[in-house]
């Protein structure tokens, strides 16, 4: 007789998102995972085949769980300017708050494995292209109000702002520096000039 679930399968999901998140894929042992999650090995292959299971899981919990509420600041009320400020406030915020030293889940893992994992790396090609969708938008939407000059190339715009939000990730891991983090999103906010 099949023994039933006893746990909740979003607790372990966000239990192992924070292992990763501090550790990276390599360091993270399935004794991390069995320790901070409270679930055996066997029921943690049995629901999610593997530990690379467990990540992609993992990834998915954090676009629900963080990267789609900061999507939603490029939704909001307010100028194009208004929006993307409030968006790269919020990364610098976490960055240089809470998030010190972690930097991004997507950004870690996309350095640490895309270039040998697939799976992996087709994952963050689709969340990446999700983000750089509403970048993309949000350039539309300013463009439409005439805050943008209609001759710029939204993709293009969208595309450097998912580089650079990428690129303050990269660099607040090991240099958490506000000042120069906000540098660098008003140099990047000139491209809507």
């Amino acid at each position: 007789m099949a023994r039933t679930r006893t746990f909740d399968e979003r607790d372990v999901i966000a239990d192992a998102m924070a292992v990763f998140w501090r550790k990276g894929y390599e360091a993270t042992s399935i004794d991390d995972l069995v320790q901070a999650t409270g679930i055996n090995r066997a029921s943690m292959y049995g629901t999610f085949g593997s530990k690379e299971g467990l990540l992609l899981a993992a990834l998915d919990h954090y676009v629900l769980a963080v990267n789609r509420e900061r999507l939603k600041l490029l939704e909001g009320k307010g100028t194009t300017r208004e929006c993307l400020q409030r968006y790269f406030e919020s990364v610098i915020a976490f960055s240089t708050g809470e998030g010190r030293g972690l930097g991004c889940l997507l950004t870690n893992t996309a350095i640490e494995l895309s270039p040998r994992n697939a799976r992996v790396r087709k994952k963050l090609k689709l969340i990446f292209d999700n983000v750089e969708a509403a970048f993309r938008r949000l350039v539309e939407r300013g463009q439409a109000a005439g805050e943008i000059a209609a001759d710029r190339n939204p993709q293009g715009l969208a595309h450097f702002f998912l580089t650079t939000v990428q690129g303050l990730r990269v660099i607040a891991r090991a240099d958490p520096d506000p000042n120069a983090m906000r540098e660098t999103v008003a140099s990047a906010m000139r491209a809507l000039d």
